[in-house]
């Protein structure tokens, strides 16, 4: 048996199950821990600690009753996630961002989810356990110097200076350092405040781990070389090009001529970079920029397409549905009743 679930699904059954007392709550100060059984779909078990301002941790366990088919809502912010991968298998789509992915053991992943909606398939009887962990980046690197700054990846430095950051997936290996640390978090000997600086400590050698394994994986994965870093400067060119021209993008052999890089290389970095291919990382920004212009109520819904680059009206309307789940009248009339 196969059950589908929303987030409003989810909520309402662990709202249901916490009434009901098959889930507890236990709180010492340090760490908020929920445990017990979310009625008719799994057990749980959940660790969050807030590390300092902009870091939290996660130690996430669950066992599915039933196959399940979970359908999370887009989510409108700018936070940043680590989630290691301890036991189990999930399959993922992030649509509009990746094709299915398998997220098992030995495995971790990096992602900015804002405006995504995904399709999770969980299998039953399977043990499901992650170490996870969540950064606010303008709370996290406000004390970093701009010099430092520039070492860190450029989604989150958008967030950083407070521009549109778009949704971003890496997925890398568990290195045998990172195996160390993950090991360390779970087998933690202290209590109190020591606890939460010594977990503080090896949150913060996971992100300086990850963030080398995504210098290195960038240029390895693009087969760029060391001697060769001026070809990620030309795809995050391809990229501005793209853009720039919303209304009248340049072919990819154009644009790849452009940026000085064959067509193969610059399809095969591109969707290295940033997870996607050129032209569906192009179709994405345009409906997130109808949707801002959307907002602001200054255009109409036609002058938007236009603006944006769709010759349809229908397309359009056809395409912002799938995405957001309203046409574009439909959002525009909502966004101006909530002003």
């Amino acid at each position: 048996m196969t059950k589908t679930l929303t987030n409003t699904d989810w909520q309402e059954l662990w709202a249901e199950s916490e009434q009901k007392g098959t889930v507890s709550i236990q709180s010492n100060g340090v760490e908020t821990i929920h445990q017990g059984k979310i009625l008719d779909v799994c057990n749980t078990y959940k660790c969050w600690t807030e590390l300092r301002s902009g870091l939290f941790l996660l130690i996430h366990e669950d066992k599915f009753i039933d196959d399940l088919v979970w359908i999370r809502d887009s989510l409108d912010n700018s936070e940043f996630g680590l989630s290691f991968f301890l036991s189990g298998k999930v399959r993922i789509e992030r649509h509009g961002l990746t094709d299915e992915t398998d997220e098992s053991v030995g495995k971790y992943y990096s992602q900015c989810n804002c405006d995504i909606k995904e399709t999770e398939w969980w299998k039953a009887d399977e043990k499901y356990s992650r170490i996870y962990l969540k950064i606010e980046p303008q709370e996290f690197f406000s004390n970093f110097i701009e010099e430092e700054l520039e070492q860190i990846p450029i989604f989150l430095r958008q967030a950083l200076i407070g521009s549109k950051v778009q949704p971003y997936y890496h997925q890398g290996k568990i290195t045998g350092q990172m195996r160390r640390v993950l090991h360390q978090i779970l087998q933690c000997p202290h209590q109190g405040l020591m606890k939460r600086m010594y977990l503080e400590s090896r949150a913060v050698e996971l992100i300086t781990l990850h963030f080398q394994q995504f210098q290195e994986q960038k240029v390895h994965d693009c087969s760029l070389t060391a001697k060769n870093l001026s070809d990620i400067d030309k795809i995050y060119q391809a990229k501005e090009i793209l853009l720039r021209n919303l209304e009248n993008p340049p072919s990819l052999m154009e644009l790849a001529r452009q940026v000085g890089l064959n067509d193969f290389k610059l399809k095969r970095g591109f969707r290295q970079v940033f997870g996607t291919s050129a032209f569906k990382y192009l179709h994405d920004y345009r409906l997130e920029k109808a949707r801002q212009l959307l907002v602001s109520g200054e255009m109409k819904v036609e002058e938007v397409a236009f603006r944006v680059g769709f010759d349809s009206r229908s397309y359009f309307a056809l395409a912002f549905r799938k995405k957001f789940g309203l046409n574009p009248n439909q959002y525009f009339q909502h966004r101006q009743k909530s002003v």
